[in-house]
């Protein structure tokens, strides 16, 4: 049993790398700073149309320190969607904020979909300092607050949930989901 307890941590201290790994750089995790939705315009592109960009220090600071806290560089051997020439970066900023949003590119590694929970968000100050950083998968999930028209439950307790009429996922055709065909008896 102690084996198995050995084997199950060590299982999970490799899953989680980016934690362990960008610990060294100080966070101040200042949960009322709020991230931008970095996928609600297209971006541009560095390198696009061959026209020169202008890139600010304290943006170069700021996309250096969220790649070296993420994946750091410096490391061998490491395997294709662990470096950092192997993720997109987007960058927004906002009120004196410098927000980062590190992603794999499964396209560098010859792969067809990223890893899960593979990405970052960062929120740098314009000095340097890490305000904020939520690996994916750490936090959990809430509504956008103009989500529209949600039903209210008790946590835990899907809204439209009737135990007196359960019904199959949709996804599920009758049969998959244990009731009996309309064509069987």
């Amino acid at each position: 049993m102690k084996r198995y307890a050995s084997l199950l941590l060590g299982l999970a201290a490799i899953g989680c790398t980016h934690a362990i790994v960008g610990a060294a750089v100080p966070v101040e995790d200042d949960r009322s700073v709020r991230f931008p939705e970095f996928f609600e315009q297209a971006p541009l592109q560095v390198g696009d149309a061959g026209q020169p960009l202008l890139l600010e220090g304290a943006v170069l600071r700021a996309l250096t320190l969220a790649a070296d806290d993420f994946l750091p560089e410096g490391r061998t051997g490491l395997p294709c969607t662990e470096r950092q020439a192997s993720h997109v970066f987007r960058v927004i900023q906002r009120e004196g904020i410098i927000f980062v949003r590190i992603d794999e590119d499964p396209a560098a590694c010859g792969q067809e979909h990223p890893g899960l929970d593979s990405g970052a968000r960062y929120a740098i100050s314009r000095d340097g300092r890490i305000l904020r950083r939520v690996l994916d998968g750490m936090e959990p999930y809430t509504a956008p607050v103009d989500a529209g028209a949600f039903e209210k439950a008790e946590l835990g307790v899907s809204p439209s949930f009737d135990p007196q009429r359960p019904a199959p996922l949709p996804f599920l055709g009758p049969s998959d989901a244990g009731a009996p065909d309309a064509q069987t008896p």
